[in-house]
């Protein structure tokens, strides 16, 4: 089965949505088939891959609701080569109330998933939503492997107690789930509460990996802003070489062909 791997933390502002979007595009320059989530209503990787969300035929938020609507209907290509989309869009909000009331309500993307095997695909990645709720422990049940986003911020550390709750709480639905590691984002090198931070999570959580830093660059919202990766914006920038090494190593941990 294609693996699934998702970019996790309730926290916002930690670069879930730009990492999802950069480590995609490296996959697929690296030769892999991507095929992304968007799993946040506020739909920011659907609209920074340039597709206009109120012209969606249909989305995510149908695919969820809707046991008629299949993932190959939804799913579209991008302007990227080799990276597809299941794109989002606002009315992704009202399905926190929707599925209230569904049977296996928290199974809703993991059923698709599996309805749809075998994927022409070499990795999904889900970008998740600021929040912990229906949509995010659908996320989690679905999800082969988690990679946490974390800046160098005090209250990024104050967050993972509750996260790691959570998902302790969800394996017993999911037991196969597993945290690949810390994506350090917005590593100011030089900055000492960044050094303090990674040593912090080292002591903290010895057994989970830190897998290569992203370095704090405005390049990354000036590639959004032209609808584009950091890796066709700026090709032979640090930022780009930076994703292209935690492409590279999330695609080695979840065991995808090695085109990397």
């Amino acid at each position: 089965m294609t693996p699934a791997v998702a970019f996790f933390n309730q926290k916002g502002g930690t670069a879930k949505t730009t990492s999802t979007l950069n480590v995609g595009a490296a996959m697929a320059e690296q030769g892999l088939r991507v095929l992304a989530f968007d799993l946040d209503p506020q739909a920011s990787l659907t609209m920074a891959l340039g597709i206009d969300v109120q012209s969606l035929p249909l989305s995510v938020y149908d695919l969820l609701v809707d046991e008629a609507v299949t993932l190959a209907e939804v799913a579209q290509p991008t302007r990227i080569p080799g990276f597809d989309l299941v794109p989002s869009h606002p009315d992704l909000a009202a399905a926190e109330l929707e599925l209230l009331s569904e049977l296996e309500r928290e199974r809703k993307l993991s059923l698709k998933l599996q309805a749809s095997q075998p994927l022409p695909y070499d990795v999904v990645l889900i970008d998740s939503p600021p929040a912990l709720n229906i949509l995010s422990i659908n996320i989690l049940v679905a999800a082969d492997a988690l990679v946490i986003p974390i800046e160098p911020h005090p209250l990024s550390l104050m967050v993972l107690r509750r996260l790691f709750e959570t998902v302790n709480r969800v394996r017993r639905l999911n037991p196969r789930l597993e945290v690949l590691g810390f994506l350090p984002t917005k590593v100011h090198h030089s900055s000492r509460l960044a050094a303090d931070m990674l040593a912090t999570l080292r002591e903290q959580f010895p057994d989970l990996p830190l897998l290569p830093p992203i370095p704090l660059s405005v390049k990354g919202a000036e590639s959004v802003a032209e609808h584009s990766s950091i890796l066709q914006y700026q090709p032979r920038s640090s930022l780009a070489a930076a994703y292209r090494q935690a492409a590279a190593e999330i695609a080695r941990r979840v065991g995808s062909p090695s085109h990397v």
